[in-house]
């Protein structure tokens, strides 16, 4: 069944804790994504509550160790909940996808052989696109740290006079995929468009629960967010990067709002405009996510309606959490619903 566009309108009733560890789906894959700050961690807590599963990380910034607060990194380590791939890179590292995609599928096997649902959760969306359409990696991340680019407001132009194709689908603030492409071009020779990866179903169902709000909600959340954060000492936590190998490695991967506060401590920003900048970028980042998921999800639709294939299928379930808690939306799902096949 594929509900994509759906959106979860029930009537609600208080929500109980219950065993149903027996009859679980062997080949179940649960995929949680959507917009950052829109609700994903509390939405897989109630899930917890409910299903025998674990969890997979899906977020590429919460696979750096010393990154957690402006990550929004859980307390995984402490969860009653198993939680895996998170921390992956001790050190500075520019991991893969293909290396996520490699990890990824193997977690996905061993909780599954130990009976369990395995719930992919995070807004990486290149992270959720390479479990359906394997990437093509003809260099190596290091290439991206090694060749001379030019000025990152000059990025995108040169890529788009390389490859109009490619700089089309990536959003021109966008430094890392972009040079990620011409890292490609300068290795190969090839336009990065030509590697596009072909799809491949995983083994088993797959359901996808796609989190939205209204634009008013969640960009009201996101603003609230960076607030909490910054309280929680997000400061601090950046402070204690600056001038290790991380403080470079972080203005070359441009992860959200490192960058800033970075700017903020060297005394180059002041803190207000910093606070509202981060915000702003955040929103930004948000909106750049759900125009990518609305490009792959019609990509799923499409590949999936030519797979004949009785061990692998899809499902798609779009819910507005501002409809819709997540408790609630779960309590719902137990009750007029086998999407997870638990009996």
């Amino acid at each position: 069944m594929f509900n994509q566009g759906s959106s979860a309108v029930w009537s609600t009733r208080a929500i109980e804790a219950r065993d149903i560890s027996t009859g679980v789906d062997p080949n179940r894959i649960i995929i949680v994504h959507g917009p950052t700050g829109v609700g994903k961690t509390e939405f897989v807590d109630a899930l917890a509550c409910m299903y025998p599963i674990e969890i997979i990380n899906m977020d590429m910034g919460q696979c750096y160790l010393p990154l957690s607060i402006g990550t929004a990194k859980p307390d995984w380590q402490n969860s009653p909940t198993p939680q895996h791939l998170f921390d992956l890179f001790k050190e500075p590292t520019y991991g893969s996808v293909s290396t996520y995609r490699k990890l990824a599928l193997e977690k996905i096997s061993s909780i599954q052989a130990a009976g369990n649902i395995p719930v992919l959760v995070g807004g990486s969306s290149f992270y959720l696109k390479s479990l359906f359409f394997p990437p093509c990696e003809p260099v190596n991340q290091q290439v991206m740290a090694d060749t001379g680019y030019p000025s990152d407001a000059n990025l995108w132009q040169t890529l788009n006079a390389i490859d109009q194709k490619r700089a089309r689908s990536i959003h021109p603030h966008d430094t890392y995929r972009i040079r990620r492409a011409l890292a490609i071009w300068y290795s190969t020779g090839l336009p990065p468009s030509s590697f596009e990866p072909p799809f491949v179903a995983p083994a088993g169902m797959v359901s996808l629960f796609y989190l939205t709000r209204t634009t008013a909600d969640l960009y009201n959340r996101i603003n609230q967010r960076v607030l909490q954060m910054v309280d929680a000492g997000w400061l601090d936590e950046v402070r204690g990067l600056v001038g290790s190998a991380w403080h470079e490695f972080l203005l070359k991967k441009n992860i959200l709002g490192y960058p800033e506060l970075f700017a903020y401590l060297a005394g180059t920003a002041d803190k207000e405009r910093t606070i509202e900048l981060i915000q702003q970028k955040t929103r930004n980042y948000a909106k750049r996510q759900q125009t990518f998921w609305r490009s792959l999800a019609a990509q799923l639709a499409d590949n999936y309606a030519g797979v004949n294939n009785a061990h692998c299928g899809y499902e798609c379930t779009t819910i507005n959490l501002t409809d819709m808690p997540s408790h609630l939306y779960i309590d719902q799902l137990l009750d007029t619903r086998d999407t997870l096949k638990v009996v």
